[in-house]
């Protein structure tokens, strides 16, 4: 300190930019549709979250948000950390319920015509000075994207029943383990199941949790690696466990009743 100046050092030292929690959403299979769709489709994702917002009460993220972007199939935007426990609760089943809600307006206009969306939750440094150039720039937004794009979280929304699953979400590590295993949201750690999140032409690679919030799958859930919240199943690459979360235990065509899912799911580790 210099007359109550502090001194930062220049020797290669820079300051920390601030913590931001992101989401990032994008529509599955968003050119399956076809292709008079696509700028109407992409339009509606804003209009979407906002309303999922609105819907669970959580208007003030949505207001709130920094360095919104609308990249075509997704949108992503950062908010102060200290909301992060209700991107996850009650925010991802609200996304849910929105979504369900529109589609039976999407397939009156085109049969096929459909919305759902991936989403990724992430924290850490990202420039944030109202700067469109260079706002969200670096390494935690680009990793936000590959949890996004991750062949895990892809594959989970690819074997669930597209009519019914509409959300699939994944949460780094690192919001795991400060909102999940600190508490801090509604959503119970036995209801994630832990991936190594994996987008191979990038070289990426990160430990990461999967939520689903009306979750199908048919003979099973890939891209899992057989650990539930903090407990190691043990098993070899490659042999099949059985799954001990809720959210990844149904199977297409059986009873959901009460929010509760029944029946059992053979995992396969990554």
């Amino acid at each position: 300190m210099t007359g109550g100046t502090t001194v930062i050092p220049d020797a290669g030292s820079h300051p920390l930019p601030p913590y931001r929690g992101l989401l990032a959403v994008d529509v599955v299979r968003f050119t399956d549709n076809r292709d008079r769709y696509l700028p109407e489709l992409s339009a509606m994702i804003p209009d979407v979250l906002e309303q999922a917002f609105a819907r669970c009460g959580q208007d003030r993220i949505w207001q709130e948000k920094r360095f919104p972007e609308l990249p075509g199939d997704g949108y992503v935007f950062g908010i102060a950390p200290q909301y992060l426990p209700f991107l996850i609760h009650p925010f991802l089943d609200s996304l849910q319920a929105t979504l369900w809600e529109l589609s039976p307006s999407l397939r009156a206009r085109d049969r096929a015509l459909t919305m759902r969306l991936r989403a990724s939750i992430h924290v850490g440094p990202v420039y944030d000075q109202d700067d469109p150039l260079r706002d969200r720039k670096g390494k935690t937004t680009n990793d936000a994207f590959r949890l996004l794009n991750s062949d895990q979280l892809r594959e989970v929304m690819a074997h669930a029943e597209p009519d019914v699953t509409l959300v699939g979400a994944i949460i780094s590590e690192r919001v795991f383990q400060d909102v999940v295993e600190g508490g801090y949201t509604a959503v119970h750690a036995s209801q994630f199941r832990r991936v190594a999140a994996e987008v191979p032409e990038k070289n990426f690679k990160q430990h990461a949790w999967i939520y689903v919030p009306r979750p199908t799958f048919p003979d099973g859930a890939p891209g899992t690696d057989g650990r539930t919240a903090g407990k190691w199943d043990g098993r070899t690459d490659g042999q099949a466990v059985t799954g001990a979360s809720a959210v990844f235990r149904e199977r297409v065509g059986q009873a959901f009743t009460g929010g509760t899912f029944h029946g059992d799911f053979n995992f396969r580790e990554t």
